[in-house]
């Protein structure tokens, strides 16, 4: 076979843009990976010369992580298009790039198959247009629909069931460097005590995870963080998300921004549940202030002559690295502390003014995503020695960063 054609919008398919609207059905997870890489497998499965996947609109984020995939001679392709009525019509529109022979995905589908032996055994002539979503394959002029059974996404419900069936069969290869009783564990992955997992399980690179969880039937994507005392059963949470400490969470999916229900439709946004609690408002807020203070004040006392005496080469080189280094434009901030006109570290992802931001300690590399992570956990569990870790470990980390490191910043 010399190409592969993805349409995966034969239908509207409202719901993802719905639910889901930074995201294309390509960039969709499924069982933890992206959808997108699933196809990109199948094409590498059935020898393909080049992938085509289109898609009603434009998706940077899904161009971006096909770069970032290329597989050997593999040629991957993204386009803005498909959506047609049927095959034919399809491959008279894509005529060059599906050539003499092509194997066309014709919906959002994934074909159950552990070989492309039992792909291309599995085709009979085709007697209409191909007018419903399957798998089709055009050769040498003449069309031919596949028998085979094949996961199949064209609704909210359908993409969460989808996810679990993945789970449980072995057609594809699901994301984990270590697997024991159906769970399967990326790389970097941490786990406190008290921890209870069943499988089947999927946890992504950079997962971390709190104290005292218990966690079954469900797919955690990458740098997830849940939080402790949780209850996660036959649930998905989304690459990037964080999930406040004490929820139960059954059968829903959890993004960086809602809680949904896949049987209901119902979402739950971000504000609407348990995030609206400041430390600030908690009897010992007036502690933590005062300590935040104190180590502002100490900052500005300690370091006051050594900014004093590098100020007319700070004014002139203030993009230098070294003066990165030294944190120096940290330095007016400790005083804006002091009076109030900022924190001295960012205690919630809505704040903008801050001096440090817990983030930095774990990598200086961080994506927004990310840091609002960070920012969330530090919401929940700040405390006066977590408030010094973050500052010597920011200082530190600035320290003895290369200068790649603070390019990439």
């Amino acid at each position: 076979m010399k190409h592969l054609l993805i349409n995966p919008y034969t239908q509207e398919q409202e719901w993802c843009k719905d639910y889901f609207p930074d995201r294309s059905l390509g960039m969709m997870p499924v069982g933890g990976r992206c959808a997108a890489e699933y196809f990109i497998d199948l094409a590498l499965r059935c020898n393909a010369d080049s992938l085509l996947l289109l898609g009603p609109t434009y998706n940077e984020h899904l161009a971006e992580h096909l770069y970032e995939y290329q597989h050997g001679e593999l040629v991957l392709e993204y386009r803005k298009g498909g959506g047609h009525g049927t095959v034919r019509h399809l491959l008279e529109v894509y005529a060059k790039e599906c050539g003499d022979d092509c194997l066309i995905l014709h919906g959002m589908l994934m074909p159950k198959a552990y070989s492309a032996g039992e792909i291309y055994d599995s085709f009979v002539p085709c007697e209409d247009d191909g007018e419903v979503d399957g798998i089709y394959r055009y050769k040498e002029g003449k069309l031919w629909k596949s028998n085979l059974e094949f996961y199949h996404i064209d609704s909210l419900i359908r993409y969460f069931e989808v996810n679990f069936q993945v789970l449980r069969d072995d057609y594809y290869n699901l994301p984990g460097y270590s697997t024991t009783d159906h769970i399967l564990i990326g790389t970097n992955v941490v786990m406190k005590n008290n921890c209870s997992l069943t499988g089947p399980l999927v946890l992504g690179d950079n997962t971390f995870i709190e104290s005292q969880n218990d966690i079954k039937t469900a797919i955690i994507g990458e740098r997830a963080l849940v939080d402790k005392g949780c209850i996660v059963e036959h649930s998905i949470i989304f690459d990037r998300t964080y999930v406040a400490g004490n929820l139960e969470i059954k059968n829903k999916i959890v993004t960086p921004g809602r809680i949904i229900d896949p049987y209901t439709g119902g979402v739950l946004e971000r504000n609407s549940f348990s995030y609206t609690f400041s430390p600030i408002q908690n009897r010992s807020a007036w502690l933590l202030r005062l300590w935040e203070h104190f180590i502002a004040l100490l900052l500005a006392l300690i370091l006051l002559v050594p900014y004093l005496l590098l100020l007319p080469f700070y004014l002139s080189h203030k993009k230098s690295h070294w003066c990165w280094k030294l944190s120096m434009d940290r330095y007016p901030g400790y005083w804006a502390v002091l009076f109030f006109r900022k924190e001295l570290v960012k205690s919630h992802p809505a704040n903008e003014h801050f001096v440090f931001q817990m983030g930095e300690i774990y990598s200086l590399q961080n994506t927004p995503e990310q840091r609002r992570i960070y920012d969330y956990y530090y919401h929940y569990h700040c405390s006066c020695f977590l408030v010094l870790q973050v500052v010597l470990r920011s200082l530190g980390k600035r320290g003895f960063a290369t200068y790649v490191e603070r390019k990439h910043s």
